[in-house]
């Protein structure tokens, strides 16, 4: 099959796992844009709090990552994506209707910033499934040979819940006024959610499973039938704590705790990886776009050029992700990461320099937030869910990419804003220097996961060992990523057959 034809297969087949991507980032966004507003409504004034307010998402994605992920590698890919879709419809939808201190009401205003932040909660623990669980979703059913490509998908959807987010905003306030969204119109961009997430919720209850995840499990039934010594995630291993190393006998099955407790201890490493991985883009994702909306409106820049240079950089993202999708297809995702966390790095502080000089000037802000920005957002973010996925095996995957992913996002992205709004005051170039330290801290990671992979203490590359980072290093000694099979076995704790599991069909057809 083609490429063409393998991404026009996943959108007929998986729309519904895209278009809930489109929702879960379009309410993130919606809080963003809506900032100045829900300062006054909930927040009385205090810009500070607000984001912290929306940082409150983050603090509840590593646990969403956890018990969805758990849920996703015990019960299916499927089942877990439907529980996270409702959820994110509860939380965001609910957002528009509270009560606030605007109402001229203290105890009604109080009830419902107690209720905003636990609905921001709720929206957390969904959305860290959601992305988590379609990230593993697309990569298991991707064609091994274009799987750089098959996940731009997921930074495509991403880019168009911000853009319909920014559209949104912009249409309500063309058509209702300033005025009436300060006073009560913000609250329909929550409310309009329902419509696409009912829409996904439908589709969803027709979508196959994983038949990576289904042979998994097939294999660890059989596991247990006939007696093998077996760890809680399903993967042999006599000296697990959970096997009696006498006779090999098990002596629990699995349980979201034990499995959370083995991923920990045989896959610690690759976990801190994958925490590290994300910082580039979680910092510039809400740091960088989201939060520098903001700053350009407490400067005085025109709600119609905030939103036109946006729309650029959304959209130069989005037709950038394919392109870079095949780029990780041909030097590989590890390539991809580093050359692109190396860009921001460089390039963050220049921009946010020459942004903040002139933050009123349309054609400053284009030039470095619409289009420099942009181009770092594309490199950095395009595959980069790609890259956490392939750092774990099957059997652990939906938990570990959660874990990971999510903990990575809550503590560097949740914490951007608030850390740019107090670096702003202590140094013009404070929010600059954040984004280069992002960039900084995914290539350093990068550098770290290769050279562990080097002393076989991971591996980097589970779904597709080529390419991954360059020919000489993916050559190495011979094995994927430069390990032997029977290191690469050795390093991640798991049997032959495991290791051979997922790594079938790594070679490029």
């Amino acid at each position: 099959m083609g490429t063409k034809a393998n991404l026009t297969g996943l959108l007929r087949v998986y729309w519904s796992l895209l278009l809930g991507n489109i929702v879960e980032w379009y309410e993130y966004a919606v809080y963003g844009y809506l900032a100045v507003y829900l300062e006054h409504h909930f927040f009385q004034g205090s810009e500070v709090a607000t984001w912290l307010g929306f940082a409150v998402t983050f603090l509840a994605r590593p646990l969403g990552g956890v018990v969805l992920g758990s849920i996703g590698d015990t019960y299916g890919r499927g089942f877990s994506v439907n529980l996270s879709i409702v959820g994110m419809l509860l939380g965001t939808c609910g957002q528009g209707l509270l009560p606030t201190y605007s109402s001229g009401n203290n105890v009604l205003g109080t009830i419902g910033l107690i209720v905003l932040v636990i609905l921001r909660f709720v929206q957390g623990l969904s959305a860290a499934g959601e992305i988590s669980t379609i990230s593993t979703y697309l990569t298991e059913v991707g064609e091994k040979k274009s799987l750089g490509r098959s996940i731009s998908l997921v930074s495509i959807t991403a880019n168009l819940g911000f853009l319909l987010a920014k559209g949104v905003v912009w249409l309500v306030t063309l058509v209702c006024g300033v005025e009436n969204v300060k006073s009560w119109a913000w609250r329909l961009p929550f409310i309009l959610a329902l419509i696409p997430g009912l829409i996904a919720v439908w589709g969803r209850q027709y979508v196959p499973e994983s038949e990576e995840f289904v042979q998994e499990q097939r294999k660890q039934s059989t596991r247990e039938s006939t007696a093998d010594p077996v760890d809680s995630v399903g993967v042999e291993n006599s000296h697990h704590p959970d096997v009696e190393a006498d006779s090999g006998t098990v002596v629990r099955r699995e349980t979201t705790v034990s499995r959370v407790q083995s991923v920990f201890s045989s896959h610690w490493a690759s976990m801190l990886i994958g925490v590290g991985s994300v910082a580039s883009f979680a910092i510039l994702q809400y740091g960088g776009f989201v939060w520098t909306q903001s700053f350009l409106a407490h400067h005085g820049m025109t709600r119609d050029n905030r939103m036109l240079v946006g729309l650029c950089a959304r959209l130069l993202m989005i037709v950038l992700a394919v392109p870079v999708g095949w780029l990780a297809d041909v030097k590989g995702v590890g390539f991809v990461t580093f050359i692109g966390a190396g860009g921001l790095a460089v390039t963050a502080v220049p921009l946010w320099w020459m942004l903040q000089s002139n933050p009123t000037s349309l054609e400053t802000v284009l030039l470095t937030l619409g289009i420099g920005f942009a181009l770092n957002g594309a490199m950095v973010g395009t595959v980069l869910f790609y890259f956490v996925v392939e750092l774990f095996p099957t059997a652990v995957r939906n938990t570990a990419v959660g874990i990971s992913y999510n903990v990575g996002f809550a503590f560097f992205g949740g914490l951007a804003p608030v850390l740019n709004s107090a670096s702003a005051r202590w140094t013009p170039l404070g929010p600059g220097i954040l984004l280069a330290l992002g960039g900084f801290i995914t290539l350093v990671t990068v550098l770290a996961g290769l050279r562990l992979q080097r002393q076989e203490k991971l591996r980097m590359a589970h779904v597709r060992a080529e390419p991954y980072f360059s020919k000489a290093y993916d050559k190495g000694t011979g094995g994927p990523c430069g390990l032997s099979e029977s290191e690469s076995d050795t390093t991640t704790g798991t049997s032959s057959e495991s290791m051979n599991a997922d790594s079938s069909g790594d070679e490029l057809s």
